[in-house]
């Protein structure tokens, strides 16, 4: 039976122990990553892509018919048939710094894009499996309702594809953001994707984002391009394994958010 003094001693080596473990930071990537986001080459590209300039930060929550849901977030960028889209890192401090990020950038005029690592400076060309998303028309005006302080009108739209398949959404337009979706549910078999946006700017971001940086390299393949990252993310995921003198580091993406930066405001 152990002794009131070796019972708070084994208490105090039980939290170090989680202490440490908590800032374990394993791989961030994995396979599979260099795939877009479904509402950047699915039925949801048509709204998004005939959107003004614009942008905004996204949370997007894919829900299954089983009650479980994952929720991603990231910042979204849109102009002309075209989007840029970084997710949010895992991570934060000196390992995000080094870490650096991923983005998509994808054109539906062309149904083709890229994959782009900050870390890596290179990037890859995507195409979609999906046919293109083809034009979305509203068949139906509901409710207003109030989502996140805006006065919204709840509309019914019918996504028609270059082959005539339909799929239906429902969109969240926002009266005081010139009918800007502040919401969309998007359902796809037994799945439900909701996306919900914030911190929106209805302005032109630069032409040039919507490029890959001069001086990233070319890579054959998103394949090939996420294989190499993969590999690099596990090296710097053991070297800071025990690393707890990280502080928060600024998101890259707050950057398209100052006008300065972003060249927002200007076609």
């Amino acid at each position: 039976m152990k002794t009131p003094s070796e019972a708070i001693l084994l208490c105090l080596a039980t939290a170090l122990i989680g202490g440490c473990a908590s800032r374990h930071q394993g791989p961030v990537y994995r396979a599979g990553d260099e795939n877009p986001p479904d509402f950047m080459v699915g039925p949801v590209t048509a709204v998004l892509t005939n959107l003004n300039g614009f942008s905004a930060h996204i949370n997007s929550t894919i829900a299954s018919a089983g009650g479980v849901s994952h929720t991603t977030s990231g910042e979204l960028l849109g102009r002309e048939g075209k989007l840029v889209y970084q997710p949010a890192l895992a991570i934060k401090g000196k390992r995000a710094r080094t870490e650096g990020g991923l983005f998509f950038i994808w054109d539906e005029n062309k149904h083709s894009g890229y994959v782009l690592s900050e870390a890596l400076q290179g990037y890859a060309p995507i195409k979609s499996g999906m046919e293109s998303s083809g034009q979305y028309a509203l068949v139906k005006e509901g409710i207003q309702e109030n989502i996140d302080g805006h006065p919204c009108h709840r509309c019914d739209a019918v996504v028609t594809s270059d082959r005539g398949l339909k799929s239906r959404l429902t969109l969240w337009r926002a009266d005081d953001l010139g009918h800007f979706p502040i919401r969309i549910e998007s359902v796809n078999g037994p799945d439900q994707m909701t996306l919900d946006f914030s911190d929106i700017r209805q302005e032109y971001p630069s032409q040039g984002l919507f490029l890959p940086p001069d001086g990233f390299t070319p890579y054959a393949s998103s394949v090939s391009l996420m294989n190499e990252l993969i590999v690099r993310d596990a090296s710097l995921a053991k070297k800071y394994q025990f690393n707890a003198s990280d502080e928060p580091a600024p998101v890259r993406s707050s950057n398209w958010q100052d006008p300065a930066i972003s060249g927002v405001g200007h076609p």
